[in-house]
């Protein structure tokens, strides 16, 4: 499997600001992993994820007005994770509509 530059968790009910986002990255020849690129139909999300994150080089959380969505609550788990054991960056996208970050997120302050 190949090596993506940026994760891409976000809420579902932010979906399309994100898919904007993943087009501009691609136009700018970076290679994004966003669920409905790489995970096939009838596949496991858990599974895909859980093989894909061994595999970034950064991640963004979408921070929409919708907040966190349940996959991305795993997500953000795991790449917390992966920031500290691999040194990989995480870094907080607020998405229109989104000020400043929640209260219960501060440790993506820095």
């Amino acid at each position: 499997m190949a090596e993506f530059d940026v994760f891409l968790a976000h809420n579902s009910k932010d979906k399309s600001e994100v898919q904007l986002i993943a087009a501009a990255l691609r136009r700018r020849n970076l290679k994004p992993w966003i669920d409905d690129d790489h995970i096939p139909p009838g596949k496991s999300i858990q599974y895909e994820i859980q093989q894909a994150l061994p595999l970034v080089k950064s991640a963004a959380i979408f921070i929409g007005v919708h907040g966190l969505g349940r996959w991305q609550v795993l997500e953000l788990e795991s790449l917390i994770s992966q920031c500290v054991d691999r040194n990989i960056p995480v870094i907080p996208v607020l998405l229109p509509g989104v000020n400043q970050l929640p209260k219960n997120l501060i440790f993506l302050d820095r």
